[in-house]
């Protein structure tokens, strides 16, 4: 009975199964992201930009460096710092393709 049951099972897993083709599939075709940090400030506050961005850029992620600002998203992004110092600012590009570009720009403020 067990073996009959198993049988029946393993024909239906395989007949029911459609096969696989890489023809029908489509994948999506993306160029690399890049950009440089682009960077305006008035003492503690700081906005954030892409400067010169070029290719596909799905999410632009900020890290502005001083511990407290993670996961900032926008392609414009402004931020208050709480103290004058040097940070460093990290820019994370994500395109539909899941290719990645980081780049890094040092900022000093004053107040």
């Amino acid at each position: 009975m067990l073996q009959r049951f198993l049988v029946c099972f393993l024909l239906l897993g395989l007949l029911g199964c459609e096969p696989f083709s890489l023809e029908r599939k489509t994948f999506p075709v993306c160029t690399s992201p890049t950009a440089a940090i682009g960077v305006t400030s008035d003492r503690l506050d700081v906005t954030f930009f892409l400067d010169k961005p070029q290719g596909d850029i799905t999410v632009a992620g900020w890290n502005p460096g001083d511990g407290r600002g993670v996961n900032r998203v926008g392609t414009r992004v402004t931020y208050n710092y709480a103290q004058a110092g040097t940070y460093t600012v990290t820019l994370v590009l994500v395109n539909g393709c899941d290719d990645k570009f980081i780049t890094t720009r040092q900022i000093t403020l004053s107040k």
